[in-house]
């Protein structure tokens, strides 16, 4: 969710091109036509042939042939030029290394996500400019500056270009050169609108800290100033144990009053930033976040009865969303399916039962394998729900561990929810 920082210099509309001996000269940022599609001219014939059928319009201008090509012949390679990438940028850019914190594995991992996300989606505007965006504003909270987006994109051509090797074509780099340009304009215009009205982090005191779980703990923390967001939504957060290394976490409570915000963290394996929250954190402890992310699950614009599939700390945003539409005594039906690796680690059901005594339009399904821990079959909660309802006309959220996940969404499309109707936070390992 938080790709590595891509920058650029200034509004200027110039990058470097990169060639067989590296930078060589700059190319001016023009737009590429974009594909015009299928066009069929007239024809004289008896039988005419069947008219093809309709190709996608392309919104951006951008040669998204060309872009995913090339991305598709280094699909094997992707690790690997995420490791190139950063070593070109921090021998360019050695003042960028201080931006990231000493591990460098799970930034190479979002950058081949950002990647991954940008080219799939490069010929349709609706969808790009709105993430760019998010990534704009949200890298504010890493120091990021105009100066910096020059040689990262010099560092990232640099790197595909490495990858293809001989098949790399004067066709490649022109469409990943254009496709730089727009990208960091974007990020550019968005953090500097951002930069008017918000800080690129907030200061956030831990008042309240308690574990529940050998690997779970429950985080209260005040923001310094106001910190706006919505239920579902997440926000990165690091702590002075572990510098300038971000994680995601979605926020356990709905805006209250007092300012405090809620977080549910679990270690995960030798997680630096998860160990640190759940073990060395305490109140009085001062932690940064970053701004707001991802989807207003109880948007008021929706009239949907709402589904909720949950697994582990996926439950957070779901506690969010209920708090809020029990205080706004919304009239939407819920159902909420939450799992746990066993009946000890349906940590909130407790919650959620109190919400339901008060919202009683609330129903809340327990899932646990019959074997335990042991028997954490991935199809169990996939089979419960499209086996309990009809879904097609709910508004649907679904966050937990990576098999829940894919595995309710293949039950969902089965029974034919629209994927418009759907909202997916996937929170990787039990």
């Amino acid at each position: 969710m938080d790709p590595a920082p891509m920058r650029r210099n200034g509004n200027s509309a110039n990058l470097p091109t990169v060639t067989d001996d590296g930078v060589n000269g700059q190319l001016s940022g023009r737009v590429a036509d974009g594909a015009s599609g299928a066009h069929a001219g007239a024809r004289h014939e008896v039988e005419p042939e069947p008219a093809l059928e309709p190709q996608p319009r392309n919104t951006t201008g951008l040669d998204s042939e060309a872009l995913r090509q090339s991305m598709e012949l280094v699909e094997e390679r992707l690790d690997a030029i995420g490791t190139d990438f950063y070593s070109q940028l921090f021998m360019m850019a050695p003042e960028t290394r201080e931006l990231f914190g000493a591990g460098m594995e799970v930034q190479r991992s979002r950058l081949v996500g950002a990647l991954v996300r940008i080219v799939g989606c490069a010929d349709d505007r609706e969808a790009l400019e709105p993430y760019l965006e998010g990534l704009g504003r949200d890298h504010r909270k890493f120091g990021v500056i105009d100066q910096h987006y020059a040689p990262v994109g010099t560092a990232l051509i640099l790197a595909i270009r490495r990858a293809l090797g001989e098949r790399w074509t004067p066709r490649y780099e022109k469409a990943w050169v254009e496709a730089y340009d727009h990208i960091a304009q974007i990020m550019v215009s968005a953090a500097r609108r951002d930069s008017v009205i918000s800080p690129p982090w907030w200061d956030a005191e831990v008042v309240y800290h308690r574990r529940i779980l050998d690997d779970l703990a429950i985080i209260q923390v005040r923001p310094h100033t106001d910190y706006p967001y919505r239920p579902g939504q997440y926000a990165y957060l690091t702590t002075p144990r572990r510098p300038k290394i971000w994680r995601a976490y979605s926020m356990a409570s709905a805006p209250r009053d007092d300012g405090l915000l809620e977080f549910h963290v679990r270690t995960v394996g030798a997680g630096w930033v998860s160990s640190a929250l759940v073990w060395r954190t305490e109140p009085g402890d001062v932690l940064h976040l970053g701004a707001p992310q991802g989807h207003d699950v109880a948007t008021p614009r929706s009239e949907h009865d709402l589904l909720c599939i949950t697994g582990g700390t996926g439950i957070a945003p779901v506690l969010a969303t209920l708090q809020e539409l029990e205080q706004r005594q919304d009239g939407r039906r819920v159902h909420v399916f939450y799992a746990g690796r066993d009946r000890d680690h349906l940590y909130a059901l407790p919650h959620l039962e109190s919400i339901g005594v008060r919202y009683r339009r609330l129903t809340v399904v327990p899932v646990v394998s019959p074997d335990g821990p042991t028997d954490r079959s991935p199809d169990l909660m996939g089979n419960i729900v499209s086996a309990y309802g009809d879904w097609r006309k709910h508004r649907v959220y679904v966050a937990g561990p990576t098999s829940m996940v894919s595995t309710s969404l293949e039950r969902l499309r089965e029974q034919g929810v629209p994927d418009e109707q759907v909202v997916v936070d996937d929170y990787g390992l039990w």
